[in-house]
C-alpha cells in the first residue's frame, strides 16, 4: 500500500503539503502539479500527519491514519490573547487536596491531552502509570522518606542537597511534604535508551496540568518522589516497572482545597536580544 493517496478531484494544487513536511519526502510532479513520494520517502516518515492537517480540501489520506479519524478543527473556538494569559498565569501548584477521587473518564479526558504534546521527531514515546489509590501514593511517599533516610544515614552529599533531615522530619509528625496527601499520582516512563523520552515527558506533564484545569483540577510537581523512583529500587519494585525504562516525571492531581484571587509576583524576564 502507497504510503499517502491523492484524490484528483479534490486537490487544488497548491502544494501546502509539501511545504509542510517536516521531513521533505512530499514533491510536487512537474507535469500533474500532484504531491507524489520521493524515492525512500517511506523509510523516512515519521507519521506525523501534518499533511493531512496543514490540507484545506480533504485531498490527502494517509495510510495509516483514516480521514475520519482526524476531526476537523471546530471554527470560532480560537482564544484570545488575553484568555491565554490568564490561564498561564493563574495556574497554581496545588500542595492542599481534597479527599474526593477523580474518575477515569476525567483522567483519560486530561491524558487524550496530554499524548498531543509534541515530541522529538514524533516519536510518542512516553507510556504512563497512573496511581489511582489515595493509599498507594502514601506508600510511594513513605519509600521516598525512606530512601532519605538512607542517603541521610551515608552521609550522602545528596541528603544535605535534599534537605532530607526536614523531610523526615516533617513525615515522623505525621506531614507529607513528598505527595502532600495527593489522592493520586500521574508518572511518565519511557525506555532508557530514548533520548527525546525526557523532553517529551516534561512537556507532556505540562500539557497535562493545564489540560487539568477546565475540570477544575490541580497538580503539582512531585520531583522527590520521581528522583526515589529512579534511584530507590525498592520504589521501582513498587510499580512493577522494567529497569530498561526510566522514570521521567511525578505529578500529582487532584481536586483543590483552596481557591486563589490574585496572581502572584514573578521575576521580570532576563532576555538578550540577538
Amino acid at each position: 500500500m502507497s504510503l499517502f493517496t491523492v484524490d484528483k478531484a479534490k486537490c487544488r494544487k497548491d502544494g501546502f503539503c509539501a511545504a509542510e513536511c517536516p521531513v521533505q519526502i512530499i514533491r510536487i510532479e512537474a507535469s500533474s502539479k500532484l504531491p507524489v513520494l520521493i524515492e525512500g520517502g517511506e523509510e523516512r516518515c515519521i507519521n506525523c500527519g501534518h499533511c493531512v492537517a496543514v490540507c484545506p480540501h480533504q485531498a490527502f489520506r494517509l495510510s495509516s491514519m483514516a480521514l475520519e479519524d482526524c476531526p476537523e478543527l471546530p471554527q470560532g473556538w480560537e482564544l484570545a490573547p488575553e484568555q491565554v494569559s490568564q490561564l498561564l498565569k493563574a495556574r497554581r501548584s496545588i500542595r492542599v487536596y481534597k479527599e474526593d477521587p477523580v474518575s477515569e473518564e476525567i483522567f483519560l479526558k486530561v491524558l487524550d491531552a496530554a499524548r498531543y504534546a509534541p515530541s522529538g521527531m514524533n516519536r510518542q514515546p512516553l507510556r504512563w502509570l497512573i496511581i489511582r489509590e489515595p493509599q498507594k501514593v502514601q506508600e510511594l511517599a513513605r519509600l521516598t522518606i525512606d530512601w532519605m533516610r538512607a542517603l541521610i544515614k551515608d552521609n550522602s552529599p545528596l541528603a544535605q542537597s535534599l534537605r532530607a533531615e526536614n523531610l523526615v522530619l516533617a513525615w515522623d509528625k505525621g506531614q507529607d511534604l513528598i505527595c502532600r496527601r495527593a489522592p493520586h499520582l500521574v508518572v511518565p516512563y519511557g525506555l532508557k535508551e530514548d533520548f527525546t523520552a525526557l523532553g517529551a515527558a516534561t512537556i507532556a506533564l505540562t500539557y497535562l496540568e493545564l489540560a487539568a484545569l477546565p475540570f477544575e483540577l490541580g497538580t503539582c510537581w512531585a520531583g522527590y518522589a520521581n528522583m526515589a523512583l529512579n534511584k530507590y529500587p525498592l520504589a521501582r519494585e513498587f510499580t512493577g516497572i522494567s529497569k530498561r525504562c526510566d522514570f521521567l516525571g511525578a505529578m500529582m492531581i487532584g481536586y483543590p482545597k483552596l481557591k486563589y484571587y490574585r496572581f502572584p509576583l514573578r521575576n521580570v524576564p532576563q532576555i538578550k536580544w540577538i
